[in-house]
């Protein structure tokens, strides 16, 4: 897929990148333990070093993909998830579907994470379903009224979770905000950043502390 192409929601379009990853899930399915957890989404799941983080809670398998949207998770949750037959699954994604390529709306992207969420629980019932807001970006440098494009804003990364609340009333599902984590006093702790999208190890901790906290609840 070339950077520039316009997207077309009726072809299944792939980058390089992202099928070369998509190919490394698909075989590492065939190591996968039981009773496993598996980190499922974008760029924010790949770079997430859960298999280390999350070592003493069993076997963790990291199934993020780079540059991914929600539509393209929900055609790979078959192969990203449901194979992999885990006790738990977090899943985080939203920030690529508001970028240049596809510019989704906070609504389309909370369907396409419905319909992901209902497959899993049909074909895994006793899965536990975590689902991760979005984090904020660095406006400035990613923001769609710095780059004149997409629709990428805090306004809108925010109302990702708030749809996922409205549109998946279901038990079965947690829901968690990790997005205002990342505000300190109403300020975006821009140090947590490397480049405006993604974070550093500190962002990452503040992250890894909410999901502790939550699996010590449970």
């Amino acid at each position: 897929m070339r950077e520039n192409m316009k997207y077309d929601t009726n072809i299944y379009q792939l980058r390089e990148s992202v099928l070369k990853r998509m190919i490394q899930i698909i075989q590492q399915q065939r190591y996968v333990q039981d009773n496993s957890i598996v980190f499922y989404g974008d760029s924010i799941i790949e770079y997430y070093d859960v298999e280390h983080v999350f070592k003493d809670l069993g076997p963790v398998y990291n199934c993020g993909i780079g540059g991914i949207t929600s539509d393209m998770l929900l055609h790979f949750v078959d192969e990203g998830v449901i194979k992999y037959h885990p006790a738990k699954v977090f899943i985080l994604v939203g920030t690529n579907d508001l970028g240049n390529t596809m510019m989704a709306s906070p609504r389309d992207i909370a369907l396409n994470v419905k319909e992901m969420v209902e497959i899993i629980h049909y074909n895994l019932p006793e899965c536990q379903i975590h689902l991760l807001s979005p984090i904020p970006c660095i406006e400035n440098l990613h923001g769609y009224q710095s780059m004149h494009q997409g629709l990428r804003s805090h306004d809108t990364l925010e109302m990702i979770m708030q749809e996922y609340q409205r549109m998946i009333p279901y038990d079965y599902v947690h829901f968690m905000d990790i997005y205002h984590s990342l505000f300190e006093n109403g300020q975006l702790k821009e140090d947590v950043f490397i480049d405006g999208l993604h974070i550093n190890d500190e962002g990452y901790q503040i992250i890894t502390q909410i999901i502790q906290d939550t699996l010590k609840g449970e």
